[in-house]
């Protein structure tokens, strides 16, 4: 039961299959009728890939089938003065397409697939007049006989395997064989090229095909014997084109016209070669026409493929050993000019690699003195900005002593020696802690506040303490915001704020005041300084520092950052 059901199962599957492969799209097609009255009208023509017959080459449709139905286009212009238009539509197999032409109601639709002329399908469709003789003949493996008869072939059809097309005459040939012995193995293939292939490669096997695609692909190559018995003739290979259509007078005139048989010879001709063409079609005409030297023609003409065939392997063999022992000595002497060059090369790589050392330690050199140049300018410009603190704080000292204010100078003069200390000890390095310029500024503002009787507020912080930042880099903006905005303001809630901000690339310092003057001095000394130590800081450095400034009355801010690359 369970085999049964699989049986229907593949029977409905297969039909499916056709079913669907039958579903080709055949485009807009019109009558015969009405391209009469429209002086113009289009047909399609459902096609498939088998060379000479028609094929592709270099992106183009070729081959004689091709070739003769566009002849159609310029015959039916001359006789019937209507411009005709042709659709060729790759069918992508050759079983689908008959029953597509079968089964359309499409009036222009037409095929070419070197279709014999039988009566079944006369019954089914219409064939333009042949254009083509039809013989089919058997064509078996390199490994059998030449059979002198049919008798002796069919005795050993038990023992050979058959390969054929479906759908196609050449299994109904072979059909006729399975009929005098039931148990024959036929296995279909794609196309006759498929079919030829197979019967090459395994031995005891056999099949039918068309003259012409035997020669083709004895030209190819393909180890394959013809045998003399059993070929069969037919009408005739025509075009084919629907039950319905009404192109039947045209088709006809074309066909049977002279520009036609000539045009076909030609192209037999140009596509199987002159003297090929003559011999097939001798061969394949009607016994009553046909010519008793043919078949010992057609028989010469093989050998001198096979033999012809056989030279060319030879030659390629011969050649193929010139070439081989060519490249053997190519090779050796590859191999030794590689030793040669590999030993260059090597000498050449350990020298580059010292000139490579030698040429890092040079930059990592010049880089080292351009970092102490930067350094030794940066203490220059310190030793310039030291004394102007000192001077100001001295300053202080005798306003103090002016006034006779003994505890004052007193105070202020203790405050100053610790200043003055973290001063000296801060110039020492270039670079310092964020805590070490913290200590500093609290210091200095302290200093502030015993010389302007506390009338400012400051306050310093910091989030992260991990940043090295200039030595004094801040001092001077601090003073000039001290000086300039917010001591020069009116109102007692004067506020100076500076946060340090160490974050994982740079290091920002945020000087903020209140002050009601939205102006700094750029020309004071300590200022002019700072920005002389910035652009010492910044020469040669991808990322430098950067200075922002924003004034507004009541909210100014100085923001400085400090890449922590220009400290390397």
């Amino acid at each position: 039961m369970t085999s049964r059901i699989k049986y229907y199962l593949l029977l409905l599957l297969s039909v499916c299959t056709i079913s669907l492969r039958a579903q080709i799209p055949t485009g807009s097609t019109d009558s015969w009728q009405t391209a009469q009255l429209k002086k113009q009208g289009a047909i399609s023509v459902l096609w498939y890939d088998i060379e000479p017959f028609i094929y592709r080459r270099d992106g183009k449709i070729i081959g004689v089938e091709y070739e003769v139905m566009q002849g159609f286009i310029p015959f039916v212009k001359k006789r019937y003065g209507i411009d005709l238009s042709i659709e060729w539509i790759d069918a992508k197999a050759f079983e689908p397409i008959y029953p597509a032409i079968k089964s359309s109601k499409e009036k222009g639709l037409f095929a070419m697939s070197y279709y014999s002329i039988t009566e079944s399908r006369k019954k089914e469709v219409k064939f333009s007049p042949p254009y083509m003789p039809d013989l089919n003949i058997v064509v078996t493996s390199n490994d059998l006989p030449v059979y002198e008869s049919e008798a002796s072939f069919i005795k050993d059809l038990q023992q050979l395997s058959g390969f054929t097309m479906a759908k196609t005459t050449m299994e109904e040939d072979m059909q006729k064989l399975r009929d005098i012995y039931p148990q024959l193995n036929i296995s279909n293939k794609e196309d006759d090229y498929d079919v030829l292939n197979q019967i090459a490669a395994f031995d005891k096997s056999f099949g039918y095909v068309p003259l012409s695609i035997y020669v083709v692909a004895l030209q190819r190559g393909i180890k394959i014997k013809r045998q003399k018995i059993l070929s069969t003739r037919r009408e005739g290979f025509a075009a084919i084109y629907t039950k319905c259509s009404d192109w039947d007078e045209p088709i006809n005139a074309y066909f049977n016209s002279a520009e036609c048989k000539t045009l076909t010879q030609q192209l037999i001709s140009k596509h199987l070669g002159q003297e090929v063409a003559s011999i097939i079609l001798d061969v394949s005409a009607p016994d009553s026409t046909r010519k008793q030297s043919a078949d010992i023609e057609l028989l010469t003409k093989e050998r001198e493929i096979v033999t012809k065939r056989l030279i060319d392997t030879a030659l390629q063999f011969q050649q193929s050993k010139i070439i081989r022992d060519i490249i053997v000595a190519a090779g050796i002497v590859l191999i030794v000019i590689s030793g040669i060059l590999y030993r260059m090369f090597s000498v050449k790589k350990n020298f580059a690699m010292l000139l490579t050392q030698r040429n890092e330690e040079i930059i990592r050199q010049k880089q080292e003195i351009e970092k102490i140049n930067r350094q030794l300018k940066q203490k220059l410009v310190l030793s310039q900005l030291n004394p102007h603190l000192i001077f100001n704080s001295l300053t202080a000292i005798q306003y103090f002593v002016t006034l006779e204010d003994k505890k004052m100078a007193n105070k202020y003069l203790s405050q100053l020696s610790k200043f003055i200390r973290q001063i000296l000890k801060n110039a020492e390095q270039p670079l310092i802690h964020i805590d070490a310029e913290k200590a500093m500024l609290e210091q200095y503002f302290a200093l502030e506040q015993i010389r302007f009787n506390n009338k400012f507020n400051y306050a310093i912080g910091s989030i992260g303490h991990e940043g090295f930042i200039p030595s004094m880099l801040t001092f001077p903006f601090a003073e000039d915001a001290l000086y300039n905005r917010l001591l020069a303001s009116n109102h007692e809630n004067r506020l100076l704020q500076i946060t340090f901000k160490h974050a994982t690339t740079a290091t920002t310092i945020l000087i903020a005041d209140n002050g009601t003057i939205e102006r700094a001095n750029e020309n004071g000394v300590s200022m002019k300084l700072v920005l002389e130590q910035i652009e010492v800081l910044n020469a040669n450095q991808k990322e430098k520092i950067i200075v922002e400034k924003n004034y507004s009355t009541g909210n100014n801010q100085v923001s400085i950052t400090i890449p922590d690359s220009i400290l390397l």
